[in-house]
C-alpha cells in the first residue's frame, strides 16, 4: 500500500515514541523494583535487629518459647492491655510498624520456624542461608533463636507489593501521555514539513508543465526554507533563460532576414534587368554574404561556449606582448578615423594561462566597439596591469559618447544595442519617465553597427578563461571595458611599451 511522506514520518515517529517508552517503562520499572526490594530488605532486617532484644527478655523471662506465637499474632493488633504472664505483673510485646506492615518469623537455632507472627498466610520456603538475613537472639551469650522479618528475605509484604504496582501503574501512565504527547506534537510537525513539500512539487509540476512564473512562499530559515528558496532561484533562472532563448531566437530571425532581403532583392533586380551585375552591386552581395557569415560564426561561437564545448588550446601567454600587437594590427583604423590609440604597458611581464587567438579576439571585439563609439580627434587607451595578488586587469577606455545609465546593466546581453546618446541626455541622467527611457535599441539599425553579438561573445570568451569582465560608463565622456584574468608565472622579461 502506498503511503505517502506525512504517514511514513508520523508512522516513524510512532514506532520511535513506543520503542522508547517502552525501554524507559521497563528500565524504570527494573530500576524501582530493585532499589524497592533493597529498601524493603534493609527495612526487615533493621526491624528484625531491633525486635530481637524483646525477644530475648521474652526467653529469659519465660525460660522457652511457650506462647510466643500467640503473643506474636495478638500484637499485630492495635496497642491493648498487657498479656498476662507467669509469675509476672504482665508482659507486653513494642509497637512496631502498623498491623499489617511486616511478617515475623521466629526460628530456632536449627533453623526451624517456630512461631509466625501470620500462620494463616502463604507458608515461606526459607532461602539458604536465611539466618543471616535475620536477628539473632542472645540469652546469657547462648544462641536461642533467629527473629527474621519477611521482608528482611527480599520477599514484599502485600502492602509493599502494592505500593510497587502504584509506582509502576503511575509510570506506565506517564509514558502513555509522554507517548500522545509527542505523537500530536510529532502529527503537527510533519505536517509542517510535507505542507512545504507538497506546495514544492505542485510548483515543480507546473513548471514542467510550462508555467515558469511559479514559486514557493519561504516560510522559515532551516533546510526546508533553503530549498524553497533554491526552487525561486531555478524557476526565476529558467524564465529568465527561456525569455533570453524567445528574444534570441526573434532576434537571430530579424538579423537574418535583413541581409537575406537585400540579396534576394538585388538578385531578383539582376534577373529581371532591373539592375546591372557592376562591381558596385557585387561588392554589395559580397557585404551581405560577409555579414550573414560574420553572424553565423559569432552565433556558433556562442553556441560552443553555452555548451562549454569551446575549443581553447590553454599555454602561458604574454599580456605585454599580445596588446602591443593588437594595437599594431588596429592602428592603421584609428589613423583612418583620426583616433590616437595607444597602449600603457608595464615594465613587467603579465602572463596568463589562455588561448591566444580568443584572447585576441576579445581585444579586437573591445577595440572594434571603441572604434565605432569614439568620435575624430577622440582617444582609446588600452592599459594592463596586475591587481592584487594573482590577478591581472586589462582596460580598454574611449573618449566617446558613453553608455546610458539605464543600458549598463544589459550591455553583454545577446543582440542588445543602446539607445544611441544624444546631447540632451546630458542634461537630464536621471530622467526615467520618457516612454523610451529603459527600452534599448531594438531597431537593428545598420548605422549602430555590428549584430549585438560581439560584447557577448566577449564575456564568454573572458568567462571561458576562468575571469571576468565589466564595463563603467560616464554618458558623454566615455565608457571603459575591463576584463580580469588569473595569473600564471611569468615567462619573460621585458621593458613596458606604449605606443602612440
Amino acid at each position: 500500500m502506498h503511503r505517502n511522506l506525512g504517514t511514513r514520518l508520523t508512522l516513524s515517529f510512532l514506532v520511535a515514541i513506543v520503542a522508547t517508552a517502552g525501554l524507559v517503562v521497563l528500565l524504570a520499572n527494573f530500576i524501582t523494583t530493585n532499589r524497592f526490594t533493597y529498601m524493603a530488605t534493609f527495612a526487615g532486617q533493621r526491624t528484625a535487629r531491633r525486635l530481637a532484644p524483646f525477644f530475648a527478655q521474652y526467653y529469659a523471662r519465660t525460660g522457652g518459647w511457650d506462647g510466643v506465637e500467640a503473643l506474636m499474632q495478638d500484637d499485630r493488633l492495635p496497642p491493648a492491655p498487657a498479656h498476662p504472664l507467669p509469675g509476672e505483673g504482665g508482659w507486653r510485646m513494642p509497637g512496631r510498624l502498623e498491623a499489617d506492615d511486616e511478617r515475623l518469623l521466629l526460628l530456632e537455632p536449627g533453623g526451624q520456624i517456630i512461631a509466625d507472627s501470620a500462620p494463616e498466610a502463604a507458608p515461606v520456603r526459607l532461602p539458604s542461608a536465611s539466618t543471616d538475613r535475620g536477628a539473632s537472639i542472645l540469652v546469657d551469650g547462648q544462641h536461642v533463636g533467629t527473629l527474621i522479618a519477611v521482608s528482611g528475605l527480599g520477599l514484599l509484604s502485600d502492602f509493599q507489593s502494592a505500593i510497587l504496582r502504584q509506582v509502576n501503574g503511575l509510570m506506565l501512565a506517564a509514558a502513555v501521555l509522554a507517548a500522545l504527547a509527542v505523537l500530536v506534537i510529532s502529527a503537527l510537525q510533519t505536517r509542517r514539513i510535507v505542507a512545504p513539500v507538497h506546495a514544492l512539487a505542485a510548483a515543480a509540476r507546473r513548471v514542467a508543465g510550462g508555467d515558469l512564473s511559479q514559486r514557493v512562499p519561504v516560510t522559515s530559515q532551516d533546510e526546508l526554507g533553503e530549498m524553497a528558496a533554491a526552487f525561486n532561484s531555478m524557476a526565476a533562472d529558467l524564465e529568465r533563460q527561456h525569455e533570453l532563448r524567445h528574444r534570441a531566437m526573434a532576434d537571430i530571425a530579424h538579423e537574418l532576414r535583413t541581409p537575406l532581403s537585400v540579396l534576394q532583392i538585388d538578385l531578383e533586380s539582376i534577373e529581371d534587368g532591373l539592375t546591372q551585375p557592376s562591381p558596385e552591386v557585387v561588392a554589395g552581395l559580397q557585404a551581405s554574404v560577409a555579414h550573414l557569415h560574420h553572424l553565423i560564426e559569432d552565433l556558433r561561437v556562442l553556441s560552443l561556449a553555452d555548451a562549454g564545448e569551446l575549443q581553447m588550446e590553454a599555454e602561458p601567454v604574454e599580456l605585454n606582448r599580445l596588446v602591443q600587437d593588437i594595437v599594431e594590427r588596429v592602428q592603421g583604423m584609428a589613423r583612418a578615423r583620426d583616433i590616437t590609440l595607444r597602449a600603457q604597458l608595464p615594465g613587467t611581464p603579465l602572463t596568463v594561462i589562455g588561448d591566444d587567438q580568443r584572447l585576441a579576439q576579445v581585444l579586437l571585439n573591445l577595440l572594434s566597439n571603441a572604434l565605432q563609439h569614439t568620435p575624430p580627434d577622440g582617444q582609446i587607451t588600452v592599459s594592463a596591469r596586475q591587481a592584487g595578488e594573482g590577478e591581472v586587469h586589462v582596460r580598454v577606455q574611449d573618449t566617446g559618447e558613453g553608455i546610458p545609465a539605464r543600458d549598463l546593466p544589459h550591455i553583454f546581453e545577446r543582440f542588445y544595442r543602446p539607445r544611441p546618446f544624444s546631447p540632451g541626455d546630458a542634461d537630464r541622467p536621471g530622467d526615467t519617465d520618457r516612454p523610451d527611457a529603459d527600452r534599448p535599441d531594438r531597431a537593428r539599425s545598420r548605422g549602430t553597427g555590428g549584430s549585438g553579438l560581439g560584447l557577448s561573445i566577449t564575456r564568454s570568451l573572458i568567462e571561458a578563461h576562468g575571469g571576468r569582465i565589466w564595463a563603467e560608463s560616464v554618458e558623454g565622456e566615455g565608457a571603459a571595458f575591463t576584463f580580469a584574468l588569473p595569473q600564471s608565472p611569468p615567462v619573460a622579461q621585458g621593458p613596458g611599451v606604449e605606443s602612440p
